[in-house]
């Protein structure tokens, strides 16, 4: 079995009578793209505190590949985390302050220019890099912050809401080069920009007045081995008798379910694998086409956004200790 990434072993973290996070565990696999999900409140920037090394848990522990890292011990070398307000010295210009971080970090001066250059290239920072902190747009500012991550080779990426705040233009590119970053390292991300997290994120991890509601890989925690979607231009004839009877016409659909308009059809299934999905999509969309319909799409489960509602839900009447950070 293979060592996480990242470890969370019954993290608990007061603050006073204020119970922050509550007995919080899970774990990040190596190499995945891991979102960090929770409502306003639910502890999430204290557990990302507590494992940056800013914090002192009351209980618990934080491993990173197996590795325990105590309240006082070094981060570097292990993980960078990028706080959501991290600022940089207003008057230190990109090339100079990258160069100074790749040092601190523990590369010597002749490593941390050509690591600083390879950043700057990868982010497209080259006509930025004489200029000073103060002269960047926010846009860039994070940009630079994501460049910092980049100095080192296997560190954990942790990212605080990399995207807020941003325009609709740098936010796609930051997207594009978070997806560029994640081919290669472990990235955990904290958003509330849910849609951003499904298009990002193999795995994710949803936590409420904190604890752990749920983690898992995406797609399962999307259901798209049980729910699907399909939308069509065209109806059904006698769409009532096609859903009573879809169920015993394909092996793996538990119900159909046709919307008021006749123009969605709801799919409650069974799969074991993708392989099995599939098949059992493929064998629906045949016997719409048959029976007359037209398709237009077809989506597998739910949206992370309608899955966490659910959870919030579900958990939001359990006795917490307080307010959480």
């Amino acid at each position: 079995m293979s060592i996480p990434a990242l470890e969370i072993r019954g993290l608990v973290k007061r603050y006073g009578s204020v119970l922050a996070v509550d007995g919080l565990s899970f774990s990040v696999p190596e190499g995945a793209t891991f979102g960090f999900i929770g409502p306003n409140g639910a502890g999430k920037t204290t557990t990302f505190s507590v494992i940056g090394g800013f914090l002192q848990p009351d209980a618990g522990e934080v491993l990173v590949r197996g590795v325990s890292l105590s309240f006082g011990a070094p981060r570097v070398g292990h993980l960078v985390l990028l706080p959501q307000d991290a600022d940089l010295p207003k008057r230190a210009r990109v090339r100079d302050e990258l160069r100074f971080l790749g040092e601190l970090g523990g590369l010597s001066a002749a490593e941390a220019r050509v690591r600083t250059d390879q950043a700057i290239a990868s982010l497209g920072l080259d006509k930025l890099a004489s200029r000073r902190i103060e002269a960047l747009s926010h846009g860039e500012r994070r940009k630079v912050g994501i460049a910092q991550t980049l100095l080192q080779d296997r560190e954990l990426l942790l990212l605080d809401e990399p995207t807020a705040g941003l325009d609709p233009k740098a936010a796609a590119e930051l997207r594009s080069l978070l997806q560029e970053i994640s081919a290669k390292r472990t990235v955990i991300i904290s958003s509330h920009n849910l849609a951003e997290l499904e298009a990002l994120c193999t795995h994710a991890a949803m936590i409420q007045k904190g604890k752990l509601v749920v983690s898992d890989v995406m797609s399962a925690l999307k259901q798209e081995g049980q729910l699907a979607t399909v939308e069509l231009t065209r109806p059904v004839s006698g769409a009532i008798e096609f859903a009573r009877d879809l169920p015993a016409m394909i092996i793996g659909v538990e119900r159909a379910t046709f919307a008021a308009d006749g123009l969605g059809l709801e799919l409650v299934f069974r799969a074991t694998d993708d392989a099995e999905a599939d098949r059992i999509l493929s064998e629906v969309l045949a016997k719409l086409l048959a029976s007359g319909a037209m398709v237009r799409s077809v989506n597998r489960g739910k949206s992370l956004e309608a899955r966490f509602m659910e959870e919030v839900r579900s958990s939001s009447s359990a006795p917490a200790g307080g307010s959480a950070l």
